[in-house]
Order: C-alpha cells, then sequence, then structure tokens
C-alpha cells in the first residue's frame, strides 16, 4: 500500500505533460483532432507513408498514434492474416525501425504530434525470444487443480494438478509461449456444503471447514505431496493453486522460427501489467531497439514532436491475472494472508478463451465478496504502480504516457483513470456519457488537463459510417468529460498482398471506418473536424468544473445501467456529476476550501453516497474532515456500517460505524430516503447547478471549463451543451458560473465569436438566455468572462432583457449602442431594453416567403473500383449530367446510380433583391445530410452546415438579381464496395468476414433545399 499510495502523490503532484500550453484562437485553433495510424507491418512504401501523414495534417488534424496492426496477433479469423514473414516487418525489425524514423520525420514536417505504440496490435507487449518468457515481468495468471474426497477420506499423495490451457488461433494452431514452470501459491483443504452437486460447474464450500495446507507440502524433486485427514465427515475437496506465465501472444513470430540477432521474429508476448518489471521489459526493448537508433528518440523528445508512449484496449487474456508480487502486496493492503480467499477468486467475471470447467465458491456461509473485493484492490494498486513507472519512463525521455486505464479488467475504474498522464477511453467500450464519468472523476481529480477518447468504431460499419454518427459519437464522448477525439481511424494508403481495392481494411470489416483518401468525403473533411477542434478548444480551456461528486468503488464501467441510481434525476435538475473511488479521495489537493471539494479541480459543491452500504476507512475519516470544513454530503437511503472487504476481527468496521456517526451530525450532511429528494436537498443546502435549463430536461448534458487567468486577473468559464436525446428541445439557459460577467455565443462551424445580447441576470451573477433551442445531437457553446472581451470580441454596452417570442438579438457593432433583431415572422414584436423601457419593433418580409430551390442540375463523379483489384486507387469516372426535374431524390432512385459511391455535384440558381437593404435576411435550409456537403454561392464557401441542424445563414454573401449555388454532396464508400464481392483485406475474403454488410445508403442531397428569409430591424439604444 505504502508504495501504491507514493506512485499516486508522485504522479499527482507532477505537473501533467499533456498540459496544452498554446491552444491558439477560437477561429484559428491549435486543438484538432488525432488518428489512429494504421499501418500492417514495416513493408509500407515509404513516399505513401509520408503522403498518408500529409493528408493527416491537411484536414486539421494535430497528430496521429501510429500502430502496427499485424492483423492483431491473426488469432481470429477477421482480423487478417499474417502474409509477409514478421522476421522482416514486424514491430521492431530493421524494417520497422526505418519506417518509424520516417514516420517521425513526416510528423515533424506535416507539424504533428505522434503517439509512439508500446508494441504491436494493442502494444501490450514486445518481443521477446519464446524461451525468455517465462520469465518474471511477463502475463502471469493464478490456475488451480481440485481432488474431491467422498465422506470419511483422506488424501496422501501428489497435490492436484491445475488446468492449463494453451490460447489457440482461430485454425486451431497453438499461439501462446510454451511455457512449462509454476510456483505453488497455496494448498486449501475444504468440506462441500451439505447437498452440493460436485458435478456442477459452480461448487459452494463451507467457509469454517477450510484449512490451509500449504505449510504442510512436502516437496521432494519434482514430487509435490500433502496429507491430508479432514476433521469431519461429508465430501471434502483438495485445491491447490498455482502462478505461472501463460505466454500470451501480441504477435506472430517469424516464419522460420525466432533467431537471435532479428527481434521481428521473436513473436511479441504481453507484458506483466501488474509488475514495475513488466515495465522494465518494455522500455528496455523499446530504448535499445527503437529510440536509440537512427536519432529516433531525439527527434521525439523535440517540442511538438512525441507525445504519448501509448497502450491501446487491454485485450490480452488469463485464468485469473496475477503476479509475483500479489501474496506480499495483498497482506500489506488487507492485514491477512490471501490463501483463504483463493477457492473464490476464479468466480471473478473472465475474459479468458477457455475457462475451468469448475469454480468453487462459499455459498451462504461466508459473505466472500468480501474476498474478491480485495482481490480486486489488491490488483488495482498494483496496476497503479505499473502505470507510474510507465509515465516516469515516458516522462525521461521527453514524452508521457498515454493508455485506456483499466479497459476490460477487474480493476478500480476511476482510480486507475488518475494515473496515466493522459487517460483514454472509447466510443465502441465506453457508449454512453455515465461511463465517462465513472473515470472522469479520476482524470480531473488527478490533475489530468487531457482526457482523450478512441472515436467512431462503430459495429458493422466499415465503409459506411455517416459525418453525423462520427460527430454524434464525439459529441457523447466530449459530454463524458472527454476533450480530445481520437478518431478510428486512418489505414496505410497503399497496396499489400492478397488486399484488394480500396485498400487494407482492419478487423475484417467489422468496424467503422477506413477514413482518408480513400474516401469520396475526404476533401470535405476539414470543414467537419474544425468544429471538433474549436469544440475542443473550449474544452480543453482551464479546468474542468463538476458540480457533484459520487462516491464509487467500482470495479468495472457499467455502462447498462449507471452505478447511481439516481442520475436521470441530477441531469434533470441540471446537475453535473461524476463518480470518485476512495482512492481519489488520497491525491494532493482533495481538500475542502470555500465549502468546495478540490477547488483548484473539479471543485465539487457537494458529495453524494448512493446507498453505499460500506466505505473504506479512509474515505469515512475523509468525509467526516470535508463535512467539517464546509462540504455538503447527501446520503441516500442508508449509511454505511461496515467496510467493503473483509478484515480479521471488527475494528475496521467499528471505525466505519463511529466516523458515520460523527458524519451525520455534522449539519451539511442531509440523509434522505430516496434519490428522488436528492435534487432538492441539494436545493436546500444552498448547491445550485451550473446551468439550469427550464423546462427541465433529460437529454441536456454540460460541460464546464473555467480559466483563471492570474495575470489579468479575470475569469472566464466556457459551457458545452449536447442534446442527448431524440428530440428537439427548447428552453431558457440559466448559467451560474460563480461570477459576474458577460456572455458570448461561440459557433464552432465558422468560428464567430458573437456577443449574447438578448438576456437577463440576477445579483449573485446567474445568466438566464431565452429561446435557446438544440436539434437531436446538437450541441452549444457558450462563454461568461469577467473581463472586457473574449477572443479580442468586445463586450457591447447594450443589451435588452426579454423579447416576444420568436425574436433573436445581435450586435451590429460592439462599439455602438444597435442591435439587430431578428423574427422569422412579419409584425409588430416587443422587447425590454435593460433599463426596463417596454419597446416596440416592427418586421416585414417584404413580401418574402420560404422557397423550395428546384432546376437542379446534378453531376456525379463515380469512386468506382479499378480493372485490376489489386490497385487500392478508386478510378474517378464523371457520369453524364441529370436535369433533375423530379426534384432531389437519392441516388438509388435515380437510374444508373443505385450503385454508385462518389461526389454528387448540385447546381442551381435563384433571384434575390434584398442584399443592401438591411430589413430581410436569408438562410439556407438542407434539410438533411446524409453524410457530407460542401456549397459555395456565387463563388463563395458557404459555412458547412451542422448535419444535426443544417441550416446556415448566407444573407452576407447573396447578390442582387441571380445567385448560383453550387453543393457537393459525398458519399461513404459502402455502395461501391457492394458492388463488388471479390474484395478481400489481408488475405480474407469481405464476404466471408462480414456476410452480412450493411445494406446500401441513400446518397447525394437527399431532403428539399430551402431558402428561409427572415425579418431585419436595426433599434438604436
Amino acid at each position: 500500500m505504502v508504495q501504491a499510495f507514493k506512485t499516486l502523490l508522485l504522479l499527482a503532484a507532477t505537473a501533467s505533460a499533456s498540459t496544452v500550453v498554446n491552444r491558439g484562437t477560437f477561429a484559428s485553433p491549435k486543438t484538432g483532432v488525432k488518428w489512429r495510424y494504421w499501418i500492417e507491418d514495416a513493408s509500407v512504401d515509404l513516399n505513401t507513408l509520408r503522403f498518408d501523414i500529409s493528408e493527416i495534417a491537411r484536414v486539421g488534424s494535430a497528430g496521429f498514434e501510429l500502430l502496427s496492426y499485424q492483423s492483431y496477433g491473426s488469432v481470429q479469423s477477421s482480423t487478417g492474416l499474417i502474409l509477409l514473414d514478421p522476421t522482416e516487418f514486424a514491430f521492431g525489425s530493421d524494417r520497422f525501425v526505418n519506417v518509424t524514423a520516417s514516420v517521425v520525420q513526416a510528423a515533424i514536417d506535416n507539424n504533428l504530434t505522434v503517439d509512439f505504440s508500446l508494441g504491436p496490435d494493442q502494444g501490450a507487449g514486445v518481443p521477446v525470444l519464446p524461451d525468455e518468457v517465462d520469465v518474471e515481468g511477463m502475463n502471469t495468471e493464478l490456475v488451480f487443480g481440485s481432488h474431491f474426497l467422498a465422506s470419511g477420506e483422506t488424501f496422501s499423495g501428489p497435490i492436484p494438478q491445475p488446468e492449463i490451457f494453451p490460447f489457440l488461433r482461430f485454425d486451431g494452431t497453438v499461439a501462446s509461449a510454451n511455457i512449462s514452470n509454476m510456483q505453488l501459491v497455496g494448498v486449501i483443504g475444504a468440506q462441500v456444503v451439505d447437498g452440493a452437486n460436485i458435478s456442477s460447474d459452480r461448487v459452494s464450500l463451507d467457509f469454517n471447514t477450510v484449512q490451509d495446507l500449504t505449510s504442510q507440502v512436502q516437496t521432494s524433486g519434482k514430487s509435490t505431496t500433502v496429507s491430508w485427514s479432514p476433521p469431519s465427515n461429508g465430501t471434502n475437496v483438495v485445491l491447490s493453486y498455482f502462478s505461472r506465465r501463460n505466454g500470451y501472444p501480441e504477435a506472430r513470430p517469424g516464419f522460420n522460427g525466432p533467431q537471435p540477432d532479428e527481434p521481428g521474429s521473436w513473436g511479441s508476448w504481453v507484458v506483466d501489467h501488474f509488475s514495475t518489471k513488466g515495465v522494465n521489459i518494455s522500455t528496455t526493448f523499446i530504448q535499445n531497439n527503437i529510440l536509440s537508433n537512427q536519432n529516433i528518440g531525439e527527434m521525439l523528445a523535440l517540442p511538438g514532436v512525441g507525445q504519448y508512449m501509448w497502450e491501446d484496449s487491454m485485450e490480452y487474456q488469463a485464468q485469473l491475472f496475477w503476479t509475483d508480487a500479489f501474496t506480499e502486496r495483498f497482506v500489506e493492503r488487507h492485514g491477512y494472508e490471501v490463501n483463504i480467499t483463493l477457492p473464490v477468486l476464479h468466480t471473478l467475471p473472465s475474459n479468458a478463451q477457455t475457462q475451468p470447467n469448475q469454480t468453487f465458491d462459499y455459498g451462504t456461509t461466508f459473505n466472500w465478496g468480501k474476498f474478491t473485493e480485495d482481490y480486486q484492490d489488491t490488483l488495482t494498486s498494483l496496476y497503479i504502480d505499473y502505470m507510474g513507472n510507465f509515465s516516469e519512463w515516458a516522462r525521461s525521455i521527453g514524452m508521457s504516457f498515454s493508455n485506456q486505464p483499466a479497459y476490460n479488467f477487474r480493476l478500480d475504474t476511476a482510480a486507475s483513470a488518475a494515473i496515466p498522464d493522459t487517460p483514454e477511453i472509447e466510443s465502441l467500450g465506453v457508449p454512453t456519457i455515465d461511463g465517462a464519468h465513472q473515470l472522469s472523476g479520476g482524470v480531473h481529480l488527478g490533475n489530468r488537463t487531457i482526457f482523450s477518447s478512441e472515436t467512431g468504431a462503430r459495429v458493422e460499419e466499415a465503409n459506411a459510417i455517416r459525418m453525423v454518427e462520427l460527430l454524434q459519437d464525439a459529441n457523447t464522448q466530449y459530454a463524458g468529460g472527454v476533450n480530445v477525439a481520437l478518431l478510428h481511424g486512418f489505414p496505410y494508403s497503399g497496396n499489400y498482398p492478397n488486399t484488394t481495392w480500396p485498400g487494407i481494411t482492419t478487423f475484417g470489416y467489422d468496424f467503422a471506418d477506413m477514413h482518408g483518401p480513400r474516401m469520396p468525403a475526404w476533401d470535405h473533411y476539414k470543414e467537419y473536424l474544425d468544429y471538433l477542434a474549436r469544440t475542443q478548444y473550449a474544452l480543453q480551456a482551464g479546468v474542468a468544473k463538476v458540480d457533484l461528486g459520487i462516491y464509487r468503488k467500482g470495479y468495472n464501467i457499467d455502462f447498462t445501467s449507471p452505478p447511481y441510481a439516481g442520475s436521470s434525476l441530477l441531469i434533470s435538475s441540471g446537475y453535473t456529476y461524476e463518480y470518485v473511488s476512495p482512492e481519489n479521495l488520497k491525491l494532493p489537493g482533495v481538500t475542502v476550501s470555500n465549502s468546495r471539494l478540490a477547488s483548484s479541480g473539479p471543485a465539487y459543491k457537494a458529495f453524494i453516497l448512493g446507498r453505499q452500504q460500506n466505505i473504506t476507512v479512509d474515505a469515512a475519516q475523509r468525509l467526516v474532515d470535508y463535512a467539517q470544513n464546509g462540504l455538503p454530503i447527501v446520503l441516500v437511503a442508508e449509511v454505511p456500517t461496515d467496510i467493503p472487504g473483509f478484515e480479521m476481527g471488527n475494528s475496521s468496521m467499528e471505525q466505519v460505524q463511529s466516523l458515520m456517526s460523527q458524519l451525520t451530525a455534522e449539519p451539511t450532511v442531509v440523509l434522505v430516503d430516496d434519490e428522488s429528494d436528492v435534487p432538492s436537498t441539494l436545493v436546500s443546502l444552498g448547491v445550485l447547478p451550473a446551468v439550469a435549463v427550464e423546462p427541465p430536461s433529460s437529454t441536456l448534458f454540460s460541460v464546464v471549463r473555467e480559466v483563471d487567468d492570474d495575470v489579468s486577473g479575470t475569469n472566464t468559464a466556457y459551457f458545452f451543451l449536447f442534446n442527448e436525446g431524440t428530440s428537439a428541445i427548447n428552453f431558457t439557459l440559466t448559467l451560474n458560473p460563480g461570477f459576474n460577467g458577460s456572455p458570448f455565443a461561440l459557433n464552432p462551424w465558422n468560428g464567430d465569436v458573437a456577443p449574447v445580447v438578448l438576456y437577463s441576470n440576477s445579483t449573485s451573477g446567474n445568466i438566464s438566455i431565452p429561446a435557446v433551442s438544440l436539434a437531436p445531437s446538437q450541441t452549444a457553446l457558450f462563454a461568461v468572462t469577467s473581463g472586457n472581451a473574449l477572443e479580442g470580441v468586445s463586450v457591447p454596452g447594450i443589451r435588452i432583457i426579454s423579447a416576444d417570442a420568436g425574436v433573436m438579438a445581435v450586435a451590429v457593432n460592439t462599439s455602438t449602442p444597435q442591435l439587430e433583431l431578428r423574427s422569422l415572422s412579419e409584425g409588430s414584436k416587443q422587447f425590454i431594453s435593460e433599463a426596463g423601457e417596454t419597446m416596440t419593433a416592427n418586421f416585414s418580409l417584404e413580401g418574402e416567403t420560404s422557397r423550395v430551390l428546384s432546376d437542379w442540375v446534378l453531376n456525379v463523379t463515380a469512386w468506382t473500383p479499378p480493372q485490376n483489384l489489386s490497385d487500392h486507387k478508386s478510378v474517378l469516372v464523371p457520369q453524364p449530367p441529370m436535369n433533375l426535374t423530379q426534384g432531389l431524390v437519392p441516388w438509388n432512385q435515380i437510374e444508373g446510380l443505385a450503385n454508385i459511391s462518389g461526389v454528387g455535384t448540385y447546381v442551381t440558381s435563384f433571384e434575390w433583391n434584398h442584399a443592401d437593404d438591411d430589413v430581410v435576411g436569408l438562410l439556407l435550409d438542407f434539410g438533411e445530410i446524409f453524410h457530407t456537403v460542401k456549397a459555395w454561392l456565387n463563388g463563395q464557401q458557404i459555412t458547412t452546415a451542422d448535419p444535426t441542424h443544417p441550416v446556415v445563414d448566407i444573407t452576407q454573401l447573396v447578390i442582387n438579381g441571380t445567385n448560383t449555388i453550387r453543393a457537393d454532396a459525398a458519399s461513404t464508400l459502402l455502395n461501391a464496395v457492394n458492388a463488388v464481392p471479390q474484395i478481400e483485406s489481408l488475405g480474407e475474403l469481405r464476404l466471408s468476414t462480414d456476410p452480412n454488410p450493411p445494406q446500401n445508403q441513400q446518397y447525394g442531397l437527399i431532403a428539399n433545399v430551402t431558402l428561409v428569409p427572415y425579418a431585419r430591424v436595426t433599434v438604436s439604444l
């Protein structure tokens, strides 16, 4: 425990290496998205590789992760075959070193950051000679054997041998290294509970009969024996437990076996993620075989080049994860020997390919969940040390460490999330906002400024993901606290053996997507990625502020149902929240100041214990301290009376009970009967949300970031809003930044920063903005600053505090006392000035009405497969021009376009005569955008339309007379791919790995495009 606590202190006390120093400006941010860039192996053509990296830069990205895919070890049938000899081309080979040097140089040339994977595939292991895999520091598991004794039978002989399951590839061949050594952990004897079926897959033992036989084991040569005479009648069992390296494969060895001087031939093997010796194995190989060659280490250490040493999701396996230091750490943390827990540990969920046919528990004779709790707690502490050591090493070479902490394993999620310099999740495995909140508490209390997400890996959408879906995934992750979207993904765009057009496709077409220049819409991506970059600009500003912390000691990410049952009630009441592990409370700075917990971090206004039956002693003591220093605390339905794990005696339990008595006696602590009572109780305690809406909404999520500028003495708060629902919501928005300031609206689609000039405020600083509307999946950005300007835009000297329904207000010029009022309807409408004067404005549309644009001419450029399918490049074939006399319809309703992917250029014109009168403005409504649209009016590019609400203002672009509009609608590649059954990637036919691919999509402009006029009135105040 001492070592783990030191790790927490060291990492939290060190300024995060991932801090973004220069974010640019909102209009031109330096906070772009990143990409996962896959190469299959080091056989890549270097010119093509440089082209790919330049394309990543061209669409406005900030960087990329380099991942040597290597068919994910080719252990599953869907990930691809190993077609080229790893000896020459695998991670760690000479060719790989050369490719790495070229990648880093290309990143420098294109002003991109590069993240370097800590190995091939997921980065969980490095090349190791197979004969050297059976050493401390390699992936370790706990296995067991059993032998039942009939009533009255005794045992004397060799201890039961364990079931061991080698890991098999999809073709049945053994993929794991050959491991023969085992270390005895313990031998247990126990009686089976009366009536238990010893043939069932779960057998319950009587905990009161358990005997630790380990000290009685005799070893002679290779023989290990024990003798035991059970003290009571009934069926008994002898259980023996061993630790062993399981030789889990990360990448395949060379075709001709390992060669001592060729690391590419060794295969890569997963290291022990619960031992610092695992760190040493990985870092030693990377340092000696890669970083020390061709100036790679020096180049990565240059400012703005190498960002992260990085590891992906943990997808390797074991019967039960173990490490050599486990027993010692277990006693250190929990004060008793681990052996009595061994019989129940294999009941924990396992990701192992093959699992024991039979496991054991203690039935109702003991609360054995306390034992699995202590196992998971101990494993977490060891994992924290592992990540902490990787972080220290990464910083020592001028980079920092990023990984997907606790992913897939039984580890304390929030505790783990506080450790890597930049924690990462993924939208595939953590698709819900609440799921992200299960890590974000650790991220924020660990003082991590960046929280990233591998975004957009939708199932069964290879070649098919729509831009609106990609943005929806990113926005959902943002609402969970993420502030960097790392897009999944960009494959190497060159040719590869046994791979047809359109090129390498990872994971057997199972996941979206293969972005890059192979996609017809690629030339449109920059405008959409600029939207994400500007959103990230706001979300990377300052420090995240969260209304509520919720206690959770949880060992998984639960996205099927929130761990706190009242989360939806909190959302409807406007509160933001995140989950906090008791380990997080030990971090520096997690104290109460001015009634805020961790005031320099998330600054929780209150803390919630939801139906918590147990709590750690340390957390109980800290909560008492917090309450005594003024932090409001709400307990729901019950008061904890026990500790989570097991103890010898009751001293810790009695401490908890005593501390809880102290806690509930504090005036800032309230016990409520039900989750429905929590919002009103918070209000009664003076705890108000930073964002509130009227009417309330259960689908509106908010994120708050606050910047305290010590130089200028100004405060600025950014507010990100996201409608997660499937219906539009309309509301009055109230912002409570905690200081007096002026509001601005930020448009991430064009970079505009505009003062909000229609709002009311209170003496406490609350700002209420009426008539805010969000379509499904739409976002909005606001900011409040105490300064005189934001992003160079001055705070105007005037505003109005209310207006009739349908009236909007914008500042004409912040240096003059004029506002422009806008309305979609005509007539007289009233508004109230800041001075309280009721005034009237007369709106006229000058005879203009909404009109659907017609007489479109469509020119489609089809992206078709080459005659030689081994070439990855599409052939672009212009189709004959078409006059769309039937109006705008999807391509599949147009003869000859049903199986076409590509780009359709739509052109039409309209007349306008209000370009100079400032009386009528004009909106362009695309109705619905299937994928991407890039449009021009009179040769000037129109702001890209938000696909969730595709309406843009074109008032400044229209001219009197004839106006010509061009709209390029790009498709996905799906329809063209569906038309070619011979497509394969990495030696596997698409229709064999994905026999039920997505159905053809509807491309083009698929809804009426409408001109919508609005009336304009300039008023002076």
